[in-house]
């Protein structure tokens, strides 16, 4: 009985001091991911910005609003390469041999860290099925350019600017609010094209029609008919544009309503990032043994490899199950592939021992040799 609780008693401290070492370093790893995907968003939508397609108002907004989406896709990642990194520093260490010493296995560490693997892919798949397609769509709204005077808002002086879903196209040379100086105008709706060049341009919303007040300036008819050319003088010239496209209401009772009718390869991808903690925890404790006196972060390259081409073959997959919607395969199939190779790592630290643990006959040394193939071959059939 005191042998059973000293043992019982072992066992508690080293799945704390496992749980919490592996915990620390996919936090650490997701912050730095989080804040390198973060930053490249910042400064993406900046250039953006910079040219004038997008209002510099909204970038924190449309930013903060992916938080979710890219929190889920990197959670996998965080937890997989935390468990690398703790396993070989194991290893490396030759630490983990007190965990064999009482008898402990690569086993028992899976069950160590499998509520912990638990509770990420809890939270995974909060937020890849609910937050990440809410806050995505709201952000990916909140980008789009709708209205006209929005488009002229965020149009810079000199430019040539193509109306969104029209056929007009207008540039100037200075700008204060709606109204535009040196302003040319050109459009070629109803097959009648018509360029206005004016020295002012006055725009006034009104309901769902803008009124644009040419002020000092011609117009210009029948450009590339073989009619003769038509042009006018005027002092003021006023026309009508409608709305060019308009918003639809997207509240979180109509986004949640529309769960019952999300494409198929949605909901399987929502679910897949959450399979994807659980296959790649497997692989993570036996991939992640070394041999002594090794570099630690050894595993860290093949390690992404295999994160890499999983996350490829499930993007191609979504996309082959959204393009192919009567199509029997699923997303599942890949998992089982991958669990296929976490069996394989069982088995070869159970009973294939004789396979070399380094040089170009190793499994890790097979596996990114693999894992580079499948790349090309992915990139060429792309």
């Amino acid at each position: 009985m005191h042998h059973s609780s000293q043992g019982m008693f072992k066992n508690n401290i080293l799945s704390k001091s496992f749980n919490l070492e592996v915990f620390r370093s996919s936090i650490s790893i997701l912050i730095i991911f989080f804040l390198l995907v973060v930053g490249s968003r910042f400064v993406s939508y900046f250039e953006q910005a910079s040219e004038g397609n997008l209002d510099p108002s909204i970038i924190i907004y449309a930013v903060a609003l992916r938080f979710p989406d890219f929190i889920s896709l990197l959670i996998p990642l965080s937890f997989f390469i935390g468990i690398l990194v703790t396993v070989s520093r194991l290893y490396a260490d030759r630490e983990i041999y007190a965990y064999f010493s009482i008898g402990l296995s690569p086993i028992t560490l899976i069950k160590f860290i499998l509520p912990q693997a638990s509770f990420f892919a809890f939270a995974t798949l909060l937020l890849s099925f609910y937050l990440a397609p809410l806050g995505k769509e709201i952000s990916n709204d909140l980008l789009k350019i709708d209205s006209f005077e929005e488009q002229i808002s965020s149009i810079e002086p000199g430019e040539i600017y193509n109306l969104k879903n029209s056929r007009s196209f207008i540039t100037f040379l200075a700008k204060k609010d709606m109204h535009l100086e040196k302003v040319i105008f050109f459009n070629d709706e109803n097959q009648n094209p018509t360029l206005i060049s004016a020295s002012s341009l006055n725009i006034v919303k009104k309901n769902e029609t803008y009124d644009l007040i040419f002020s000092e300036g011609s117009l210009t008819n029948n450009l590339f008919s073989d009619d003769q050319r038509v042009v006018s003088n005027f002092l003021t010239f006023r026309s009508a544009i409608d709305e060019l496209i308009q918003k639809e209401d997207k509240g979180l009772n109509n986004f949640f309503n529309d769960l019952s009718s999300a494409e198929d390869s949605e909901i399987q991808w929502s679910l897949s990032l959450p399979i994807t903690i659980f296959i790649l925890m497997i692989i993570a404790i036996y991939l992640g043994k070394i041999e002594p006196r090794k570099g630690r972060l050894s595993v860290i390259l093949p390690g992404i490899l295999i994160y890499v081409l999983y996350l490829s073959l499930l993007l191609l997959g979504r996309d082959y199950v959204s393009e192919n919607s009567n199509d029997a395969f699923s997303l599942f199939y890949v998992h089982i592939i991958f669990l296929f190779i976490a069996l394989v790592l069982f088995m070869r630290d159970k009973y294939f021992m004789f396979i070399p643990s380094e040089g170009i006959y190793s499994f890790k040394s097979i596996s990114i040799f693999l894992v580079a193939f499948i790349l090309i071959i992915i990139g060429i059939t792309k």
